[in-house]
């Protein structure tokens, strides 16, 4: 009887996670490993620290090369391999190596998507430039890490806010180049700071240097020779520049499964259960591409996160190689928490901003403190915190913290609260850390939560 074969699409986070998990489910198993890159394993979360220089080589990110996770696990990975399409009944993947043009057809008894997300780059900003750069995979940014080594300086403008935009951000001006920020509305990090804490971040990106623009590129000014000249904004600029980073967000890549019928939710990510499978019944899903139920309001969407895809990849990885024997693993649902650090800023969030909480109906209020991150008789810096809460219920729901110092761990205790259903007596109750280098008296989160508490009494 031929072994178990399990085939693996994408090999980042979440599919490697999967492999590795799918062997040691299965030590019999015959594992393949396929993705259109040329590499695997990595940490993409850094890459915005290479690009500015502060890590000297890209061999750094890289964890496993693909011959070395091939003989750690036992897998056959095919790296600059494309899948063409996926056939749910026959259970078969047709599958090109692009280096050769060889196609071939590929039989599995388990499937896992592991396609990840894609840079979103409006046709506006579609361009042959080599001067227009995207910052999605080990290849961007080994192509913009060449670009600011050749040129040691020049202006750059970033288009778009989010967390790559930022990340951008801290990468170039790193690299010593001056940056414009486009920010469409003048808002950062739409999804996670609502738009007064939103302000903070630009008040400091400003002090340093960076130009922060309410405004949206629409359009580029290329010379024959594919030079970048300017980016066109819709208030009728033209901002001259020598590069421009694309960051205007990503889309799931879930056409592969879309058209193999699998189910997509309206977000875009692939729809599961609570075991990761796909509505395909030999077929799960892990990673970015994935829409998680969010804890806080039961909504599927993407969260793409690192820690989620490495969670996602074992629990899909487990139960596609164990032949339903034993129990299956399950996804737990996900709180939405990330954080970015720019120009020695950290800025952290967790759970639902104000404004997403009244978007999903919930009656929701928030409080802003400005506080510290030790005691005043110690070396501190400016702490600045929302706290974010529901009526009736008191129930904790979000949290946003901004500051040189102290911001992001602070975020991580608020996560804890918010997956225990914490109230926000609860978040007052806590027993916060007192020590005079570190932490004040009275922390910024407790000072946080009796405000709130005070405010949900006088909304009664």
């Amino acid at each position: 009887m031929p072994a178990r074969r399990i085939i693996i699409v994408g090999a980042v986070a979440a599919g490697t996670a999967a492999a590795a998990e799918a062997r040691r489910t299965s030590p019999d198993a015959e594992i393949i490993l396929i993705d259109q890159g040329p590499d695997i394993s990595y940490s993409a979360c850094e890459m915005p620290i290479y690009v500015a220089g502060e890590i000297a080589s890209d061999e750094r990110l890289v964890r496993f090369t693909p011959e070395a996770f091939s003989e750690r696990f036992r897998v056959d990975v095919r790296t600059l391999t494309r899948v063409l399409a996926i056939e749910v009944e026959s259970r078969h993947i047709a599958v090109e190596d692009e280096r050769t043009g060889d196609k071939e057809r590929l039989w599995f008894d388990a499937l896992i998507l592991a396609t990840g997300v894609r840079a979103h780059v409006p046709d506006a900003l579609k361009t042959a430039s080599h001067h227009v750069h995207v910052l999605r995979r080990l290849e961007d940014a080994r192509a913009l890490r060449a670009r600011l080594e050749r040129d040691k300086q020049g202006h750059a403008v970033v288009a778009g806010a989010g967390y790559v935009g930022l990340d951008g951000v801290e990468g170039l001006t790193g690299s010593g180049w001056r940056v414009t920020l486009l920010a469409s509305g003048g808002r950062l990090l739409r999804g996670g700071l609502d738009a007064e804490m939103s302000q903070h971040v630009v008040r400091w990106l400003t002090s340093r240097g960076v130009q922060v623009r309410e405004e949206r590129a629409i359009g580029l000014d290329v010379s024959p020779d594919g030079r970048i000249r300017a980016v066109r904004t819709d208030a009728g600029e033209r901002i001259g520049c020598d590069l421009v980073l694309a960051a205007t967000g990503t889309r799931p890549n879930s056409e592969l499964a879309r058209s193999a019928g699998l189910k997509v939710g309206p977000s875009g990510g692939l729809l599961v259960n609570e075991s990761l499978q796909t509505s395909g019944a030999a077929i799960w899903a892990c990673g970015d591409v994935v829409a998680y139920t969010e804890m806080l309001t039961g909504k599927a969407h993407p969260v793409p996160l690192a820690l989620n895809a490495f969670r996602s990849g074992r629990v899909a990885g487990k139960n596609a190689a164990r032949g339903g024997v034993g129990r299956p693993a399950t996804m737990q649902r996900v709180i939405h928490a990330a954080g970015v650090s720019v120009a020695d800023l950290e800025i952290g969030h967790t759970g639902l901003t104000l404004e997403g909480a009244l978007r999903a109906g919930l009656e929701a209020v928030a409080v802003d403190i400005r506080h510290r991150s030790a005691s005043s008789n110690s070396p501190n810096k400016p702490l600045y915190v929302r706290l974010v809460g529901e009526r009736g219920t008191r129930r904790l729901l979000g949290a946003q913290l901004i500051g040189e110092d102290g911001a992001a761990q602070r975020t991580n205790t608020v996560t804890a609260l918010l997956r225990s259903g914490a109230s926000v007596d609860d978040a007052y109750a806590m027993d916060y850390l007192y020590t005079p280098k570190l932490a004040p008296a009275h922390d910024a989160l407790f000072v946080a939560a009796r405000q709130l508490q005070k405010r949900l009494e006088a909304s009664r």
